[in-house]
């Protein structure tokens, strides 16, 4: 029993011996563990190259009363042997001279020398600049220059932040890279050192290409607002490029392109399917609506050209402006206009026109059938000139203002012309046709010529040595005519001829005159001082080439007292001649007789009537001939005969008078109640006096008395009768008296 006890207790000891054991080992390796955990806790041991660290690192310099910048870091390790402190988690935010910035430059780790006070941060750098207005920690979306770049110095005593390393940007109105930047928060620049390509943005809203600019260097002006680009600077939009010594572009406050100025001799050109574009100044401005173009101004030496299969144009200026619209979200020409000196050369082939003026618009259009747009209009805001030469033949048209239209292929199809014009037309050496008017109207064919001229207004027509005037003028080229209309006249030195409407052929000089036609000729064009003449009629058709005319219609011809009517009257200038036919009717004076002879008091002027159907008038030698049945007629008395022949004496004051007659075939004479007839009669005005002869000549009295000879002639202002017969020669006086 004991035994059992005593065994059973021994187990039990040995039980409680092991429990406590495990309980001993427990609490002993508890404690290692909880050892090794307050071991872990621990701070690590500081190397022996750190002086200290520290937790939050803050530096700020004032400058004027003002923080310029203030230096935040998480941590701050300074180091024993290098004279130097370790930041992380860099925050360098810079307020500029006037606290009125809050640009700020992050990085994950920088390194401070306290000796220079130069920060110099390794790895990625990001350099945000935005006014302190806006959050500080807005994106750079929300209107700001972005800069991504490493490896950067950071000057405490000035602030300067630079870096040599490439360069990424980032702003509302684009993106960029570079190689280098510095920023100074004193002048609020900040400088991209080389190797600058900027990519303008358009806005969401339009769809217009992007514009790619490159440049040597850039300099970011955030006071004003400005991005300065140094040339050589290319700019690209699509086809269009831009390039200049210089490009500034002006921002707004979303820092979308408000403005951008190129300077040193920009040049900027397109190109297309139908050809290229240029235009060259000293300074082209760009202006933008909504972040897009809506106007170039370009300045000094202005120059631009356009090349394509259909010619040439080219166009200076000393200023131009050029506004934009928008179409399918691109931006294309809409009006263009030009100041100082403007001079417009095209080329089409062998056609060549010219334009001058001191101020000019053109008027764009889209085309309908394809992209790009077309010329609709133009237009001279001050007085012009337009001269167009082709194989031999120029056209000059100027005037206080002119106006022009084009078709949907841009051809010239009308010119307008108002406040005083001018016309002159050469074709080959031949003499040039001026006109003049207040208005004109030039319609233009599909080959670019002009076909037709409208003038009106005062019109004066000049050619050589012949002039003109009417109303209105129709120029035609077809016909190589000018029809002159509205109290319409033309002259030269030998005559002058007004109508109410005169057409003339430059080429054949062929003129045709209609209504109210009247003509009036200086005298012969090989002796100008002999007398002339003038005719009226309905109608008339000349020629200049052979002096040679038509009048029909109420035909009269009249020089001096001397008059001839006719249904036609043709004349030839250079002869002096003229014929008239149908219904001829002549008024003819004769000078006083000769009181000395016939002892006759009778003074009065006597005029003969002629009727005929037909008269030939020589007024070179001075004779009238008429034939086919003539009557003539006065206070003297009648003749009637087969032909008459006037002849007319010039006086001292150039006026013909008639000097003699002579009638031919059945002459017959009335005289005071006496009857004279005979194969031949002739009368002589100066000695009043008629002679009969040729055939059987008689004299017939009131009384039933005859006399006959083989000539007799009688005298009327005395009433004597000589007689020339086979018996000889006597007088007969009214009381039959012989001698």
């Amino acid at each position: 029993m004991q035994n059992r006890e005593a065994a059973r207790y021994a187990r039990w000891s040995a039980g409680v011996a092991i429990a406590i054991a495990l309980i001993v080992a427990g609490i002993f390796v508890r404690g290692r563990f909880a050892d090794r955990a307050a071991r872990r806790n621990l701070p690590p041991q500081i190397p022996a190259s750190v002086a200290q660290q520290s937790t939050g690192f803050t530096y700020s310099k004032n400058v004027g009363g003002h923080t310029l910048f203030t230096i935040r870091a998480s941590q701050a390790t300074e180091f024993k042997d290098k004279n130097r402190s370790l930041l992380e988690n860099v925050a360098i935010t810079i307020y500029g001279p006037e606290g009125k910035r809050n640009d700020s430059v992050r990085a994950n780790e920088c390194s401070y020398e306290p000796a220079t006070g130069s920060i110099r941060c390794q790895g990625t750098v990001q350099i945000d600049l935005r006014n302190a207005a806006k959050n500080p920690a807005a994106s750079p979306s929300s209107g700001g220059m972005h800069f991504e770049t490493s490896d950067i110095l950071f000057d405490r005593d000035s602030g300067k932040v630079s870096t040599n390393n490439p360069v990424t940007l980032k702003f509302p109105g684009g993106a960029g890279q570079a190689t280098g930047v510095l920023y100074d928060p004193q002048s609020e620049d900040a400088r991209l050192q080389s190797n600058v390509r900027l990519t303008m943005t358009p806005p969401a809203n339009s769809r217009a290409l992007p514009v790619n600019v490159a440049g040597t260097a850039l300099e970011f002006r955030r006071s004003d607002g400005t991005l300065q680009l140094f040339g050589p600077v290319r700019a690209a939009q699509g086809q269009r490029i831009l390039s200049a010594n210089a490009l500034e572009i002006d921002l707004d406050a979303q820092m979308q392109p408000r403005a951008a100025i190129a300077s040193g001799h920009p040049e900027l050109t397109a190109t297309d399917a139908r050809g290229t574009a240029s235009l060259v100044a000293n300074q082209m401005t760009a202006s933008f609506a909504g972040g897009i173009i809506d106007k170039i101004a370009a300045d000094g030496d202005v120059r631009g050209d356009t090349r394509s299969r259909r010619g040439e144009n080219h166009i200076s200026a000393a200023h131009v402006d050029l506004m934009m619209a928008v179409k399918d979200g691109d931006t294309q020409p809409k009006q263009m206009l030009a100041r100082g000196n403007v001079q417009v050369a095209m080329q089409r082939g062998v056609a060549r026109r010219s334009l001058r003026t001191e101020a000019l618009r053109i008027d764009f259009v889209p085309r309908l059938e394809r992209r790009g747009v077309r010329v609709a209009g133009a237009e001279t805001l001050a007085p012009g000139e337009i001269v167009t030469s082709k194989l031999g033949e120029s056209d000059m048209i100027s005037g206080g203002k002119l106006t022009a239209a084009f078709d949907a292929q841009s051809q010239l199809t009308q010119l307008h012309g108002a406040s005083g014009v001018q016309v002159v037309h050469q074709s080959g050496s031949g003499a040039p046709q001026t006109t003049t008017a207040q208005n004109l109207t030039a319609g233009f064919g599909a080959n670019g010529d002009w076909e037709t001229v409208e003038e009106d207004g005062g019109v004066k027509f000049q050619q050589a040595g012949r002039t003109g005037q009417s109303e209105q003028a129709h120029i035609s080229r077809a016909a190589n005519q000018i029809t002159l209309t509205g109290s319409a006249s033309v002259a030269d030195s030998t005559s002058r001829s007004s109508a109410a409407q005169i057409e003339i052929n430059q080429k054949t000089g062929e003129v045709h005159a209609a209504g109210n036609v009247i003509t009036t000729y200086f005298g012969n064009a090989k002796n100008p001082g002999a007398a002339g003449g003038n005719i009226s009629a309905d109608q008339m058709n000349g020629s200049s080439a052979t002096d040679h005319a038509v009048f029909s219609g109420h035909a009269r011809f009249w020089q001096g007292s001397d008059v001839i009517q006719a249904d036609t009257i043709e004349f030839w200038r250079s002869q002096q001649r003229a014929e008239a036919r149908g219904n001829v009717v002549g008024a003819f004076p004769e000078p006083p007789p000769n009181t000395a002879k016939t002892k006759s008091r009778v003074t009065a002027p006597t005029v003969w009537q002629v009727r005929a159907p037909k008269a030939d008038y020589l007024g070179g030698a001075g004779r009238v001939e008429l034939t086919g049945g003539v009557a003539a007629q006065s206070s003297q008395g009648s003749i009637s005969s087969q032909s008459l022949t006037l002849f007319l004496s010039t006086a001292a004051n150039q006026q013909q008078k008639l000097e003699r007659a002579v009638a031919e075939g059945g002459v017959r004479i009335e005289q005071n109640g006496r009857i004279g007839t005979a194969e031949r009669g002739e009368y002589v005005a100066r000695d009043g006096k008629f002679v009969l002869s040729g055939g059987k000549p008689a004299l017939f009295d009131g009384s039933g008395n005859t006399t006959t000879g083989r000539e007799l002639t009688f005298f009327l202002a005395s009433d004597t009768i000589l007689v020339d017969s086979q018996k000889g020669p006597r007088t007969i006086t009214k009381h039959r008296v012989e001698k």
